[in-house]
């Protein structure tokens, strides 16, 4: 049995919801708490990254323009997981729009400089590892400061894979 897209999916929509309760208990004040970084330099600002990458693959993959997700606001609970939203029913979207061989349709695209030639399974598998990454970023960032971060955010508190 394997781990599948949909249970990463799934697990990940759960961390999203623990990591709004807790920026909504905590004040929109946290998310323009400044780090270091050459492109994002707030922890806003880092959110709406794992935001905006999952938009911006979804949209690669549908072969759309890809929004540009920095310069947008990411001072607010609402606006930064207002994007969030938007950003999952894209991709979630994609998902249940795929045939069982569709996954293994390899792509190529522009990331800067970086030319990839991926598989959709890659891809989008990618976009929750990415995601996994820096909310234990943010977590790190949370506790420099002096603040406990969301309990129980393991894969294995999860209800994704019952």
């Amino acid at each position: 049995m394997h781990l599948t897209v949909r249970e990463l999916m799934s697990y990940t929509a759960e961390e999203r919801g623990r990591w709004e309760r807790w920026f909504r208990e905590n004040g929109d004040e946290m998310l323009v708490t400044p780090i270091a970084g050459p492109r994002e330099t707030t922890i806003g600002q880092l959110v709406m990254h794992i935001f905006g990458a999952e938009l911006n693959f979804a949209q690669r993959l549908r072969y759309e323009p890809v929004t540009a997700y920095r310069g947008l606001p990411s001072g607010s609970v609402d606006a930064v997981f207002g994007y969030g939203m938007k950003s999952r029913q894209t991709m979630r979207e994609f998902v249940e729009g795929l045939a069982q061989g569709d996954w293994e349709r390899v792509l190529e695209f522009a990331i800067d400089e970086w030319q990839p030639r991926v598989t959709v399974r890659k891809a989008v598998c990618h976009v929750y590892i990415h995601e996994i990454r820096h909310w234990a970023q943010v977590a790190s960032l949370a506790r420099e400061r002096g603040f406990a971060p969301p309990d129980e955010d393991d894969l294995l508190f999860s209800g994704a894979l019952e």
